[in-house]
């Protein structure tokens, strides 16, 4: 052989497969077919002829072993093992075949044989071998079939088919193809292929016996089709027809073997010459035919014919002179030139006619040719035999008449023995009646592929009372000389018909009626038969006639019976043997005119005369033999298929009572019961034509019409005695009953199980179907639904049907029957399907005693027979015949899926196989092989069949514009949810049973992909569950055999189709759309997502970045569509959260690299992913399964101008504008329309795909219902109009399901875009892309959402969504602008340094940067985007064009929004606070002095850069802002104020933080007057008055909700914001916002001071969400407390109103702040220490004054001073001063302090630096706070600034908790605190003024602060350090300086005054709080002075003087000798202080 072969199996397996593509695509010409042709020639030349065994390669095996050998695939050579080898020698001694080639093939099997579980590798190469021989037959047999010629033609293109009729005629010229086929014909036994199969050991089990069998024949019959083909194509040349007729003669396999028949029909196609006769034909063949070009053609074959005088087939000879004859009689009607060739021959056609006749041709027509199933699989074999009945009609009419003479003749002499008692003699002439049988089972089979019947009646097209589509058909026919032949032999066969061929011509009559336009005819003929001569009259009337008077004659001896006893019984009239066969044939009329044609259907119902219905149902009732009543009912089977005729028949039927539904039998019928008939006589004759003909009665009357309470009146309503009937008369009973044959079983059983079926089917399970005490019967589908649920004996015998069916099948063997056996089978498992999926439904609405035991429970108990738990196996195996039986795989798919939604059965299911089972493996492989099925060839039967199973099963309903009126209320779908589209178009055409086997794996991964582990998704995956679950190893996909491979194959060829054509398939779309969801399901569960990740990544040639490339599909618009696109973007967003989890900088890039791509072409012409993405890593034996590339034929999307791939992605969605109006009703409320159109909607939890869709089917019963329930109350002429309007709004639903199915579609697309979005700029790593174009970017998303989807959209979630996409958006460009800005100055800043200093360095860092970023973006339009981008940040990016739109955009939506949701409101207001502080960006001190270095250092530097810039370009921004929110003014400010007050909590919260933003930017001038004046204020307070209940609950251990606490931080922060301003604080008071507070008495309710204080100690849990409850209670008091300090900073603390009420709101406390300044102590807990420095900070700037006024106040009102008032100021004057004792600053109170923290964390390192420092903070600041407040009490008053009227001792009575001491004496006491507090506040301020001063040289030594992040970060960490440090040291020198300002006023007061008591000093002091009978606390005794005076010069010495001025010169901002002058006067007093004796 010239070229080479790898192996017997995959050159000729891949041939066949390109063949095949190129065939079923025509429309583009596939490159490799003509290569492979060529590649192959040799192959086809010595076709099946195996390279012969060779010494050379045997001797090259034996030295293998050990130096190996180069298998196809490898690069090195590869030892194999002996074993091996000898199974290549056997293989080669076997076949004779090649032993390199046999090595191959095994190599080839143990690579295939994962898909052959259980098979050793030497059978799997068996099985390879005879498949590879029928792939390469096959291939020459399609070629044969493709190629032109004269009986058909193809639609393939002209260049395919030349190229096929080059290359088989070169075949048949050059190579003898047709010789060689012949030979092969002969050659090929199955005997002896058995036999040498056999002897080799090469059988396996008997199904692996079965399958080698199978494709062996399968060969044989592939080479007959060659033959075939070219015969029926181009003829047969003379000397193949001569080999052919030789070879059929010498035939010793059986004349109905199907290969022998195909070689018949190949010779009588071989010499056919029908084509002459077609009017029209110029088929450039027919010249070319060798009965036409040779001219010793019909010569040679006709003496070829009588030279052959032995035939081993008898008859066979028979049938060649009858059609070779019937060829010379049509040369005849041929041109003349044409009949030169056949001579004298041409005259033989009678002679060979005759010869025929006379050796009985048409019984081998009939016993033989029409037996077999290839007559009616292969059209043109059926054509054929049609063409060889019609032709001798047609040719020989006085042979016909002849023969019609011959039985009339035959008629008379069998009648003349008859008469005598003779029998007939065998001689007698019956072809006319043969004839008629032919003709009547030609025409009458159910499995004829074409109808061509309609040609008998032509001529009665005329005279069709209406035009069907056949009539168009067939008008040019009509007038034919063939027609006119053809109807004349009808009317031929019915003059003067005598009895014997009665029989025989009405079944050619009822055979010819398989048409509706047939039937019609037939119809009319009998109809107008006027033949009254004839011997039996054949017309409906005379039929009709004949059955009536039967019927009453047979009743009235049936009536006459039970007479009287003393009368003699008459004899029983009974119907003769011969008159019975006549009924029968003239019912099987009837049947088929019923059958076929409605009109003629119900004309025969209700024909007054003929009253059939009676007729029939009253001869059912008399004693007629079984198979009459059997043709009866199926007869009436016939007649009920219209709903008008099954009314009445329902009516007779109940009337007669044959199917006993009462006790008593009062009807007029004759007492009957089929039951007993059925046991009587047909379990005795072992044949049940009447148990099927009532199943098929009952059947076609419940799914054509089942009237509501049948029976109701007589009896109890219902058709419960028909179920009953059914099930225990013959379901139960006919598995166990006898048969003369077999198949009758089943197919009883299938009948009884599809009854059963469509009731269940049609079932809705509610809770009045459980209530005995119901006036009628529950629908039957209740008690088969119960009989399901329960062990019982139907449940049992359903399983026993299933078991032994996958028994049978399992073998693979063809059997008699085997399609009834199926057809059994698939119903019982229809049924458990139905149960499965109702079952939960079933058990919510069963209220019932009996024991529900549930299916899916009772198919794990054992099986009685195989004592094992395999229900669920027997079921499974169904799945592994999908290759013929794809219904059965359904079904058992889905009754998997249901079965394994419940808890705790996958693992019970995979228990019941081991770990490496081959059953396992098995199963697996099938679930991969229905996922792989392209396109299954079903037969016209199965596809009539599959469709009326999915219209049971999917959704049983009626159509509103007919009567359903009479539907039972019962009736529903299978199904909870109808889709839009199965009632919006009602020609759509039903989805493939593969495509639903493919719907139904996925399915069942959804139900299982949540389920725990291990579960069917695990097992379907091929993941190893004991190795990866229980050993805790990185899950594994088993690559070579999981259905994940199957599902992507799905996708791919999906994604190629979308590059090809913009064809849609909505069926195919639902299939991707699933398919995309499911695995957005594998990515989003934590057990495999990261191995499905991994899988979609290396082995899918990067499956997610491929097809996210190639978006958008096709079709975009379509729903299913947007939702496979919004699974996709899923499941990318997951990898985008993973990449940025794991750290994958490069995989996020290329991820970023396709979403952010600008340049469509770029991107799909595949450079924004790697290069190694072109080359697929899956490879199978076919070739590459992923590597379909990126580069798609087209662009997936035009548009118009460059921008990005994630923005293009949103061109997608289509929003709808226009809105569906409700239609105007008449007989409906409108109200309670809308009500019902809720309550038909499907619920989101139920049904969340589908969450909103209205139930139409359950709306249209609804509806039919209350028309039922009216339509006694309505006239008869509404009825129509109220139907009319039933429909009009089911069309509305199915309207607006379509717009709600649209908007979740768009919705679903948009949720899945804006988390795209949004993760992939929140996720981003720094490296992946610069932050300016990162920015830009994110500009051009936002402005995109803005121009595309507003927020006002019908669908509220989509507005929410949009929004929430734009806050994440928005939130992501404030950072990048922020990062740029301090990026800037950083550049602009090291620029200056770097040029001063190293300039050749950072031209090596600026090459090195820009070598990195070209690095970093790889393909072209990403860098030419960050090069324009980037030089526009250079120059001055941060333009405000952009930020303008988007925030006049922002804001615009906003004003516009309806108060539709407040998410919509919550969304738009948090993008509106990101959008305003992107030009109001809020910074520390720290960030501040940051900037103001770098700009006072560039200040030095004005020639390169300036970041003053910055500064003026943020100036801009602020105005803009300004500007644009200036530009709404009112109305903005009234929008957000509704908001605040009427809106959501988290809504009024964001409003409230928006206005803050607007005051701040100072854009509405009038803010405040607006606030206040449109009562926006008043709502606040009152608000805020509200939240006062609420609060309360805040503080309970555990509240319910924080959100009272938010809410109220927020209303005080819009205050304080307020109050910031004088008009703000002066707008405030005015409205009373003090007296709230006052009145608010959450205030009052401090907790504990040392509980909470314990509590905190114990809790110490910072992680904690739930603050404690004194946290909350701060919470809640400091923004109080802020408040006030506010409304003192705006109003000043002189203004005499505002101190009044803060004094009212604190004294309205007085309560709480006395506690906590009893409680107060410097060791308190950081937050209460907070506390009390707010508390002091209010007492401290409200003077003393201010407490005068407001007691003089009280005074004005009361008339008297209230003593409460005085003791409270006198009280809170004494706490104040005992707390400043308290709060001493110095080093050892601050030491106790940290370690006693230390000590409470128990852990020293936990104490932070903040920690410390915010401790020392309100320490000090409480220490200043009562400093002030002392130094503002002594001197108010003031009259010469030298004396006071208040002084610390006349301001406390008791100074013992001041001292500690009892005997301690005032001033003593007093001076001791304020030396002290003067003493420690210098030496603290000593102690940290190195520290400060170390920060500052920190700071200072940093050599770059522009170096890095980490340099910015160490200059801000020493900035804050140091500015804490330093305000620490402010604070020490103020305290320091107050109380020097204290000793001062105490010394100079008593020195001066207090020495000496006198009367006129009495005036000079305030004894309003002295006790008048002792007023010696004034008189400080000597000892007291001297002392004092002591304490003074030993204090104020030369070293704490200089300190102390130092302090005050270093950090006092004002009055900086104020310390000095101090000094001097206390030194002054100290020195000249008056001397008492």
């Amino acid at each position: 052989m010239d070229s080479v072969i790898e192996d017997m199996w995959t050159p000729y397996k891949r041939l066949y497969q390109i063949c095949q593509s190129a065939i079923r695509n025509p429309n583009e010409m596939n490159p490799d077919l003509v290569q492979c042709l060529k590649k192959h020639k040799q192959n086809f030349t010595n076709l099946l002829r195996n390279p012969p065994k060779s010494e050379k390669s045997r001797a090259q095996l034996a030295t293998i072993s050990m130096e190996g050998v180069m298998l196809a695939g490898q690069s090195r050579k590869v030892v194999l093992s002996q074993e091996l080898i000898n199974e290549a020698i056997i293989l080669s001694d076997m076949y004779d075949l090649d032993e390199i080639i046999a090595l191959e093939l095994l190599c080839s099997a143990q690579r295939q044989q994962i898909r052959h579980p259980g098979l050793p590798r030497g059978l799997v190469a068996v099985l390879l071998y005879y498949d590879g021989r029928k792939a390469i037959t096959c291939t020459l047999r399609d070629m044969f079939q493709a190629m032109s010629g004269v009986t058909w033609s193809t639609e393939l293109p002209k260049e395919m088919t030349v190229v096929f009729d080059n290359y088989v005629q070169n075949l048949v010229e050059d190579s003898n193809i047709l010789g060689r086929l012949l030979e092969l014909l002969a050659e090929m036994d199955t005997e002896k292929e058995i036999a040498l199969l056999t002897k080799n050991r090469a059988f396996g089990s008997k199904r692996h016996q079965n399958q080698v069998l199978a494709l062996y024949e399968s060969t044989r019959k592939a080479l007959a089709m060659c033959l075939f083909h070219w015969s029926a194509q181009r003829g047969l040349p003379k000397n193949i027809a001569i080999r052919l007729l030789k070879q059929l003669a010498n035939n010793t396999q059986g004349n109905t073997s199907e290969v022998t028949l195909i070689m018949l029909m190949a010779l009588l196609y071989g010499y056919d010459t029908s084509v002459l006769l077609l009017a029209e034909c110029d088929n450039q063949h027919i010249s070319r035919l060798p009965i036409l070009s040779d001219p010793e053609y019909v010569k040679c074959f006709y003496e070829a014919i009588y030279a052959q005088t032995t035939w081993q087939t008898p008859q066979m000879d028979v049938i060649i002179k009858y059609s070779f004859g019937l060829t010379l009689a049509s040369l005849r009607q041929a041109p003349i030139d044409l009949q030169t060739n056949a001579g004298a021959i041409i005259n033989c056609d009678e002679q060979l006619i005759d010869e025929a006749l006379a050796g009985n041709v048409f019984t081998f027509f009939l016993r033989e040719l029409l037996e077999t199933n290839v007559v009616y699989e292969v059209e043109f074999i059926y054509r054929r035999l049609h063409q060889l009945i019609t032709d001798f009609i047609d040719f020989m009419h006085a042979k016909v008449s002849e023969l019609r003479g011959r039985s009339d003749e035959t008629a008379r002499v069998m009648l003349s023995f008859q008469n005598a008692g003779l029998e007939s003699p065998p001689n007698l002439d019956d072809n006319f009646e043969l004839l008629m049988l032919c003709v009547a089972k030609l025409y009458g089979d159910k499995r004829i592929p074409v109808t061509l019947c309609n040609e008998y009646w032509g001529p009665t097209i005329a005279k069709a009372t209406t035009t069907t589509p056949h009539n168009a058909a067939a008008n040019s026919k009509s007038n034919t000389s063939r027609a006119v032949s053809l109807f004349k032999f009808i009317r031929l066969a019915s003059e003067l018909l005598p009895q014997i061929l009665m029989t025989p011509y009405l079944k050619m009559i009822a055979g010819l009626t398989r048409t509706e336009f047939a039937a019609r005819a037939a119809f009319n003929l009998l109809k107008d038969s006027q033949n009254v001569s004839s011997t039996y009259a054949v017309s409906w009337d005379n039929f009709f006639t004949a059955l009536n008077c039967y019927f009453t004659n047979m009743r009235s001896d049936q009536q006459s019976i039970g007479g009287s006893i003393y009368r003699s019984r008459p004899m029983p009239r009974n119907i003769a043997p011969s008159e019975t066969e006549i009924m029968i044939s003239v019912l099987g009329i009837v049947q088929a005119v019923a059958d076929n044609d409605e009109i003629s259907r119900i004309v025969i119902c209700e024909h007054v005369n003929w009253q059939t219905p009676q007729v029939l149902l009253g001869l059912l009732a008399c004693t007629t033999s079984v198979a009459l009543k059997g043709q009866i009912l199926l007869t009436l089977a016939a007649l009920s298929k219209s709903k008008e005729s099954a009314r009445s028949i329902w009516f007779h039927l109940e009337e007669s009572q044959v199917i006993p539904t009462m006790t008593k039998n009062s009807s007029a019928y004759a007492s009957f019961s089929l039951a007993e008939e059925i046991v009587q006589n047909e379990c005795r004759m072992e044949t049940y034509k009447l148990s099927r003909g009532v199943l098929q009665l009952l059947n076609t009357l419940m799914t054509t019409h089942m009237p509501h309470r049948l029976g109701a009146g007589q009896r109890k309503g219902g058709y419960d005695p028909y179920l009953h009937f059914v099930i225990d008369k013959i379901f139960l009973k006919f598995y166990n009953r006898a048969y003369k044959d077999p198949v009758e079983r089943w197919e009883v059983g299938a009948k009884c199980m599809q009854l059963l079926y469509f009731l269940l089917a049609t079932y809705q399970p509610k809770a009045a179907d459980f209530d005995n005490d119901r006036d009628d019967y529950p629908h039957p589908g209740y008690h088969i639904m119960l009989q399901l649920q329960v062990k019982s004996d139907m449940l049992r015998l359903i399983l026993r049907i299933i078991e032994e069916a996958q028994e049978q099948l399992d073998d693979y063997n063809e059997f008699r029957g085997k399609p009834a056996l199926e057809e059994c089978a698939l119903y019982a498992l229809l049924l458990l399907e139905v149960a499965v999926a109702k079952q939960n439904a079933f058990f919510e609405a069963a209220n019932c005693s009996i024991l529900l035991m549930g299916l899916n429970r009772m198919l794990l108990d054992l099986n009685p027979r195989s004592r094992q738990p395999d229900y669920v196996h027997n079921i499974i195996k169904f799945v592994t015949y999908n290759s013929w039986l794809p219904r059965h795989t359904l079904a058992a798919i889905k009754i998997l899926s249901g079965f394994t939604a419940q808890p705790d059965v996958v693992v019970q299911i995979l228990n019941m196989y081991s770990p490496n089972s081959t059953e396992k493996l098995e199963i697996r492989r099938q679930f991969i092989e229905c996922l792989e099925i392209d396109m299954l060839q079903l037969s016209d039967e199965q596809r009539r069949q599959y469709e009326a199973l999915d219209r049971f099963g999917n959704a049983y309903h009626k159509d509103a514009t007919g009567d359903a009126g009479d539907l039972d209320s019962n009736t529903s779908s299978v199904s909870d949810t109808i889709s839009v589209s199965e009632m919006e178009v009602e020609d759509r055409q039903p989805m493939r049973i593969e495509l639903q086997i493919k719907e139904a794996i996925v399915q069942l991964f959804e139900v299982n992909i949540n389920q725990p582990l291990p579960n069917f998704v695990t097992f379907l995956l091929g993941i190893d569950v004991m190795r990866d679950f229980m050993y805790n190893e990185q899950i594994q996909l088993n690559v070579n055999c999981s259905c994940i491979n199957a599902l992507v194959l799905i996708l791919e060829r999906h994604l190629e189709q979308q590059r090809q054509s913009d064809k849609y398939c909505e069926h195919t779309a639902h299939i991707v759309e699933r398919i995309y969801r499911l695995f957005h399901g594998f990515c989003a569960s934590p057990q495999i997502s990261e191995a499905i990740l991994r899988y979609f990544r290396l082995t899918c040639n990067d499956f997610l970045l491929r097809h996210l490339g190639a978006l958008p599909f096709r079709n975009n618009h379509r729903n299913h569509m947007l939702h496979a696109i919004s699974h996709l973007m899923n499941c990318v967003s997951i990898e985008i959260r993973v990449a940025a989890s794991h750290g994958q900088t490069t995989r996020y890039t290329l991820l970023c690299d396709i979403l952010l791509a600008v340049n469509a072409d770029v991107l799909h012409n595949g450079h924004s992913v790697p290069q190694e993405l072109s080359t697929s890593l899956l490879m199978s034996a076919a070739g590459n399964q992923f590597g379909l590339g990126v580069t798609p034929c087209r662009q997936m999307m035009q548009t118009t101008a460059p921008e990005l791939h994630a923005n293009r992605l949103l061109d997608c969605l289509t929003l709808e504008t226009l809105s569906l109006t409700q239609p105007d009703l008449e007989f409906f409320d409108e109200r309670l329309v809308s009500t019902l159109l809720t309550e038909c909607t499907a619920n989101a939890a139920m049904h969340q795909h589908s969450a909103g869709v209205i139930n139409i089917h359950k709306l249209h019963c609804i509806l039919m219902d209350e028309l039922h329930l009216v339509q006694s109350s309505i006239a008869n002429g509404q009825r129509k109009a109220v139907i009319d309007e039933i429909t009009t709004l089911i069309q509305y639903a199915i309207n607006l399901n379509g717009i709600r199915m649209q908007r979740l579609a768009t919705y679903a697309f948009m949720k899945a875009w804006g988390n795209l979005v949004q993760l992939l700029f929140s996720a981003m790593p720094e490296t992946v892309l610069p932050v300016a174009v990162r920015k830009q970017h994110i500009i051009d998303i936002i402005e995109k959402i803005m121009f595309k989807v507003p927020p006002t959209q019908p669908l509220v979630k989509l507005s929410i969504q949009v929004t929430e996409t734009m806050l994440v958006l928005l939130e992501n460009l404030r950072h990048c602008y922020y990062h740029l800005e301090d990026q800037r100055a950083l550049d602009e800043h090291g620029n200056i340094i770097c040029l001063n200093d190293a300039t050749p360095g950072v031209d090596a860092t600026i090459a090195n940067n820009q070598q990195q970023q070209q690095q970093q973006a790889k393909n072209s339009a990403a860098n030419n985007a960050t090069h324009v981008i980037s030089s526009s940040v250079s120059s001055n990016s941060c333009k405000s064009s952009n930020l303008r739109f988007i925030l006049k955009q922002l804001i615009a939506w906003i004003m516009t929004c309806e108060v539709k949701s407040q998410q919509l409101s919550i969304n738009l207001y948090t993008s509106l606070l990101y959008c305003l502080r992107i030009v109001k960006r809020v910074r520390s001190d720290e960030q501040i002095e940051y900037n103001e270095t770098l700009r006072t250092r560039s200040d030095s530097c004005t020639t390169f850069g300036n970041l003053q810039a910055d500064v003026e370009q943020e100036m801009k921004h602020k105005e803009m802002a300004a500007e644009i929110i200036s530009e709404f003014g009112e109305k903005l400010i009234d929008t957000i104020c509704h908001d605040v007050t009427t809106g959501h909590a988290m809504c009024s919260m964001l409003a409230l933080s928006c206005l803050d933003i607007i005051s701040e930017l100072r854009a509405v001038n009038t803010l405040c007057d607006i606030i206040a004046s449109r009562g926006y204020l008043k709502q606040v307070l009152y608000g805020l008055a509200q939240s006062d209940v609420e609060l309360k609950d805040v503080l309970k251990p555990i509240p319910d909700s924080l959100r009272p606490l938010y809410m109220y931080e927020s209303l005080m922060a819009f205050l304080m914001q307020m109050a910031q301003t004088y008009l703000g604080a002066t707008q405030i008071l005015a409205e009373g916002a003090l007296g709230v507070l006052s009145n608010m008495r959450i205030y009052d309710m401090q907790p504990d001071l040392k509980a909470s204080q314990q509590l905190t100690l114990e809790r110490n849990e910072p992680d904690d969400f739930m603050p404690a409850v004194d946290a909350r209670f701060r919470s809640i008091l400091l923004p109080a407390l802020s408040f006030c300090d506010s409304i003192i900073d705006s109003l000043g603390a002189r203004n005499t109103s505002a101190s009044t009420q803060l004094l009212n709101f604190l004294f309205s406390h007085i309560d709480m702040i006395e506690g906590m300044l009893r409680a107060a102590t410097p060791f308190m807990g950081l937050g209460h220490l907070q506390q009390l420095a707010a508390i002091t900070n209010i007492f401290a700037r409200i003077t003393c004054n201010d407490q005068a006024i407001m007691q003089d106040h009280h005074h004005l009102d009361s008339g008297a001073p209230s003593p409460e008032m005085t003791n409270r100021l006198s009280r809170l004057r004494q706490l104040l001063i005992v707390v400043l004792g308290r709060f001493t600053v110095n080093e050892a109170t601050i030491r106790c302090m940290m370690q006693q923290e230390r000590h409470q964390q128990q852990d020293p390192t936990d104490l932070t630096e903040v920690d410390k420092w915010q401790h020392i903070k309100y320490i000090l600041d409480i220490s200043a706070n009562l400093s002030i407040y002392c130094r503002a009490g002594v001197t108010s008053h003031v009259r010469d600034g030298i004396t006071s009227k208040y002084l610390l001792t006349t301001m406390i009575n008791d100074v013992t908790p001041l001292s500690g001491k009892t005997d301690s004496k005032k001033l003593s006491a007093i001076m001791v605190v304020i030396l002290n507090q003067l003493k420690g506040s210098i030496a603290y301020y000593l102690s940290q003024k190195a520290i400060a001063d170390n920060l500052v040289q920190q700071r200072a030594s940093l050599p770059n602060i522009t170096f890095g992040p980490s340099g910015k970060k160490n200059y801000l960490e020493l900035s804050q350090r140091h500015n804490d440090k330093r305000s620490e040291l402010k604070m020490s020198v103020f305290i320091a300086e107050q109380s020097l300002y204290l000793l001062w006023i105490h010394v100079d007061f008593y020195f001066r005054n207090a020495v000496i008591y006198s009367q006129e000093n009495r005036s000079l002091i305030n004894e309003t709080c002295l006790d008048p009978n002792n007023m010696s606390v004034l008189n400080a005794s000597q000892d007291e002075i001297v002392q004092l005076k002591q304490m003074l010069i030993s204090t104020f010495n030369e070293l704490f003087c200089s300190q102390l001025i130092t302090a005050s010169e270093g950090y006092t901002t004002k009055c900086k000798n104020f310390s000095a002058v101090l000094l001097r006067r206390i030194k002054a007093l100290v020195q000249f202080a008056p001397q008492t004796s």
